[in-house]
Formats: C-alpha cells, sequence, structure tokens
C-alpha cells in the first residue's frame, strides 16, 4: 500500500508540473491517467476543474475548456486490488489571500478529523468533528455541499462518515478524508495506527505547509 501510495502521488506532481494553462480539462485528466499507466496503476477515477468551475463544484468531471489560471486534479489509483486517492492543485499565478486561507480552512478541517480516526472511535464521531471544525472555521453547513470521505482499502470510499454511522476504526484501517470549500480541496490517503496517522500519497518533490504538526500539500504554483 506504501508503494502505490508514493507512484499515485508521483504520477499527480508529474502531471500538474507539466500542465498548461491552455490545456483543456480533458488533458488534465489525461495526463493524470497517462502518468498513473505508466506506473501500473489503472486511473479509476480522474476529476479535474480548471479556473472558471473549480469555485461551482466539488466533484468536477473534466469538459473540454482551457484551464485558465488554476486548476484541481483528483486521481484515485487501483493497484493490486487497493485504492489510492488524492488531490492537488497547480496555480500558473499568485494565488490570492483568499485562496490561501481556503486552502489553510480545508487542512485545518482534515486535521481535526484524522485527530478524531484513532482506533476504536467511529466514523461517525470524526464526522462529528469535521462539523465541528467548519463551523468553528466560519463555514457552517459545508459538510452538506459534498461528502467527506471516510474508510478505503479495496474501494474508493467502503464506508462515508456520516452523522450516526458507526463503523469502528480499527488499528491499520486505511482511510481518505476530503474536506473541500468552494475553490480548495485537499485529500491523500493514509493509514490509522497506534502511533497515529501514516499519510501514504506522499511525493517529497511537492511542497508542503505544517498544519497541526504534519507536512500537507501545498498549492503548487508555477
Amino acid at each position: 500500500y506504501r508503494a502505490l501510495g508514493a507512484d499515485a502521488a508521483r504520477a499527480m506532481t508529474d502531471a500538474l508540473r507539466r500542465a498548461q494553462p491552455d490545456w483543456t480539462e480533458h488533458d488534465l485528466a489525461g495526463a493524470g491517467a497517462e502518468a498513473l499507466w505508466r506506473r501500473g496503476i489503472h486511473p479509476a477515477l480522474t476529476l479535474v476543474g480548471g479556473e472558471r468551475r473549480l469555485p461551482r463544484y466539488r466533484h468536477p468531471t473534466a469538459g473540454p475548456e482551457r484551464l485558465g489560471e488554476r486548476a484541481m486534479l483528483v486521481l484515485c489509483g487501483r493497484r493490486h486490488g487497493l485504492y489510492a486517492s488524492l488531490t492537488r492543485f497547480v496555480y500558473f499565478r499568485d494565488p490570492t489571500a483568499e485562496e490561501r486561507r481556503l486552502t489553510e480552512d480545508v487542512a485545518r478541517v482534515e486535521a481535526a478529523a484524522w485527530a478524531a480516526s484513532t482506533p476504536g472511535a467511529t466514523l461517525g464521531a470524526a464526522y462529528a468533528r469535521i462539523v465541528e471544525t467548519y463551523a468553528a472555521l466560519g463555514h457552517s453547513g459545508a459538510e452538506l455541499d459534498h461528502h467527506q470521505g471516510g474508510t478505503t482499502g479495496y474501494s474508493s470510499r467502503e464506508a462515508l462518515g456520516l452523522p450516526d454511522q458507526d463503523t469502528r476504526i480499527e488499528a491499520n484501517t486505511a482511510l481518505a478524508w476530503n474536506p473541500s470549500l468552494p475553490g480548495a480541496k485537499i485529500e491523500d490517503t493514509a493509514i490509522t495506527g497506534e502511533q497515529g496517522i501514516e499519510v501514504l500519497t506522499v511525493d517529497p518533490d511537492w511542497p508542503t505547509a505544517t498544519v497541526e504538526g504534519r507536512a500537507r500539500p501545498e498549492l503548487l504554483v508555477v
């Protein structure tokens, strides 16, 4: 699983470092799929949102529009039955202060979800922490705009975090939380353990910022 996560993260980096603002969303989705296939990973899902659609849609299937000044790429790859999911952003300009704020906010929501994802806890309890953290950051109700993720492993999501979801998190449970706000999202695949969370979809070449003591993906500005 660690090897899959690392390879999926490298595929993401390769695709977004190649991307150009005059590419279409289809072009970027194709580049992401190609980068996965080159590593023996089946692209189970690719999502792309360019400048215009990014603030409007949380789950944007790729279309024929040009990317413009920024884009989001979502990859969900399968190899040997296991799934790894991750989301990253590329900017062809400097991000605005508001874009950076939203990026920081989704990372804080994710950190709260992971802090609640301890062996013995339920997905419902982790979801409640997500809801609370959105509200504390001034985004009450944001959890209603898209699902927030949940357990993964042999499916892109095996059980979603939802109110009263009583599925228990165990040691070595695979999780992929994906908090989002307009134009901002964070997603990685991780494993829970007695020592905490181990993020699997990591490429050391991707820029990071420290959030709650953990390196998290930054916006890639090219």
